[in-house]
């Protein structure tokens, strides 16, 4: 690791130019100060048909000590809707990773804390593992990953609270041999013995778009009528063997 202040012996922090205490971690607290040797926000084009909206840095702000991912009609050059992403620049292999977050409510909204590594950022094989909150029905949230650029898992987890409208603790523990998806600290799904498993190290990511036609089917029709946003509190990093 090129900076010395990620190195936690147990764990990594990330976001702000210096370090917190746990017990004070507001990651998002000094934006806009991310640090941007760390950090990159999307800006200026859109995942491809299936998408309703275009990346734009301006879609990520402050609140209350938070960052703010805001999709609104502030849009750009392709698509008239604005939405937001952040994404690490480097990428973390094997390890629990954790968020506390918000999601946004609404039908045809996405919601994602995820590791994604593929060929847009020059690797061959694309590796993903997902918490993916659609906002059609924001009392559950689906549970994927995918392995050398084939959906190998899906699994749809009942929340019994709106994800909108708390906030909670999700977390993911990735090892050769296996994904624990976790909630507040409890195992809610695991993937078989012997599934094959994502092998490359990837990027953390957050992001709330909205789906076009393609994705009413899964997501629920989009209908602009006013923005809507989700939070993410603090992220963190566990390396495991």
């Amino acid at each position: 690791m090129r900076r010395s202040y990620l190195t936690v012996i147990s764990s990594l922090f990330i976001l702000l130019a210096h370090p917190v205490a746990a017990e004070e971690l507001r990651l998002f607290a000094r934006y806009p100060n991310i640090d941007r040797s760390i950090w990159y926000l999307s800006h200026g084009w859109s995942n491809g048909d299936h998408q309703a909206c275009e990346w734009r840095a301006d879609a990520i702000s402050g609140h209350n000590g938070n960052l703010q991912l805001r999709l609104s009609d502030r849009g750009g050059r392709v698509r008239p809707i604005g939405c937001g992403e952040i994404q690490s620049k480097q990428v973390f292999g094997y390890g629990r990773f954790e968020a506390r977050m918000r999601t946004a409510a609404g039908s045809g909204l996405n919601t994602a804390f995820f590791t994604f590594i593929g060929p847009p950022m020059g690797v061959k094989e694309h590796d993903e593992i997902d918490f993916e909150f659609l906002g059609k029905d924001p009392r559950t949230v689906e549970l994927a990953y995918w392995a050398n650029a084939k959906k190998m898992h899906r699994h749809v987890h009942q929340l019994g609270y709106d994800a909108s409208q708390e906030f909670h603790d999700y977390a993911f523990e990735w090892t050769r041999e296996s994904i624990k998806w976790y909630i507040d600290g409890q195992l809610i799904h695991s993937t078989a013995a012997g599934a094959q498993m994502p092998r490359n190290p990837g990027k953390i990511m957050f992001s709330l778009w909205s789906g076009s036609k393609i994705e009413d089917a899964w997501m629920g029709p989009f209908r602009y009528n006013a923005p809507v946003t989700a939070e993410v509190s603090w992220v963190k990093f566990t390396p495991l063997p």
